[in-house]
């Protein structure tokens, strides 16, 4: 065996914790020999970067101690680890059992003054804003990273092409306008804005705020966390919301940036396993909303033709994603 590869089993072994012992029946099961992986195991005495692989390795086991006693905590809960239904909550409340705590949760009742209840339909859209040019994400279907190549699927499209498209009412997750393409839309869909109005639990000094969603049935977002605090607010249709905590870290399969490796995959709500992550799932329909903490996992599909809103304009910072990348962001 070559001794690069020698070296990168000894990184591979460190990095998950292994001892000496372990170390060198890591390497004797890969065929090296008992001899020369003794030798090998007793050279990291004075290697720095072995060091600091073993003290780093203790640090992600301690992370993991933490996470478990966060699980554990979650499931002893009162109700057990489930998503809490809240009708109209107060901006205390709230704040305090949900936006601090880190806890999802479905609401309702924060939108019910809201215009955009009885005008939002596709007719409505074609008459105020139809000759808009609108940024929508296209041709998703025939990549399986869409998301993380957000750029590559950008496109300046008529809205009045578009809404002419949805009411063919086909299933599809070829075309979606989301909240990454509000720097055009939000000026262009101005008119929409009228149809809203200030929710009660935002900050209510920031007028014309929050990003617009549209798209057909059978869009999808894959699972991924947000770097913020998200309020989604249904308006028209339906959609699918799956969640999992963040303390469910190892299970979610995160290699790339805030993406989890299971992308589309439906995981079934309930408590999960050894290998799958604990899921929470809720439907909302018009009226209804659901608050995404930082970090927690979640995928989103539309039931319907739908059309949504999203905020991060709480009373609270959420300038989470500023330091994002000190901690190491994942490439």
């Amino acid at each position: 065996m070559a001794q690069s590869d020698k070296r990168a089993l000894i990184a591979e072994g460190l990095a998950a914790g292994d001892d000496d012992a372990a170390l060198q029946a890591r390497l004797v099961g890969a065929g090296v020999s008992a001899a020369s992986a003794k030798y090998e195991i007793d050279r990291l005495v004075k290697d720095p970067m072995a060091a600091m692989l073993r003290r780093q390795a203790a640090r992600i086991a301690k992370q993991r101690w933490i996470f478990a006693n966060q699980e554990r905590l979650a499931r002893e809960a009162e109700g057990g680890f489930a998503l809490d239904l809240v009708e109209t909550p107060a901006a205390d409340h709230f704040y305090r059992h949900y936006y601090e705590s880190n806890r999802p949760a479905k609401l309702t009742g924060l939108i019910d003054h809201w215009p955009a209840l009885t005008r939002w339909s596709l007719d409505h859209f074609a008459a105020v804003a139809g000759d808009a040019v609108v940024e929508a994400q296209v041709e998703r279907e025939r990549d399986p990273d869409y998301e993380l190549a957000k750029d590559d699927h950008r496109r300046l499209i008529r809205f009045g092409d578009l809404i002419g498209w949805l009411r063919q009412d086909e299933a599809s997750n070829d075309i979606y306008l989301t909240a990454y393409n509000s720097g055009t839309n939000a000026a262009a869909l101005g008119p929409l804005w009228d149809d809203l109005a200030p929710i009660e639990l935002l900050d209510t000094g920031r007028t014309r705020d929050g990003f617009f969603w549209l798209g057909p049935r059978g869009t999808l977002t894959p699972w991924h966390h947000d770097l913020t605090n998200n309020l989604l607010v249904q308006v028209l249709g339906r959609k699918r919301v799956r969640m999992a905590p963040p303390w469910a870290f190892a299970r979610m399969k995160n290699s790339r940036h805030c993406f989890s490796d299971w992308g589309n995959e439906p995981l079934p709500a309930g408590a999960g396993d050894a290998d799958t992550p604990p899921v929470l799932e809720t439907i909302i329909g018009p009226g209804e909303s659901i608050f995404l903490p930082v970090g927690w996992w979640h995928q989103v599909e539309a039931l319907d033709l739908s059309a949504s809103m999203s905020f991060t304009s709480f009373r609270r910072p959420n300038v989470h994603v500023e330091d994002y990348a000190s901690y190491g962001e994942i490439a």
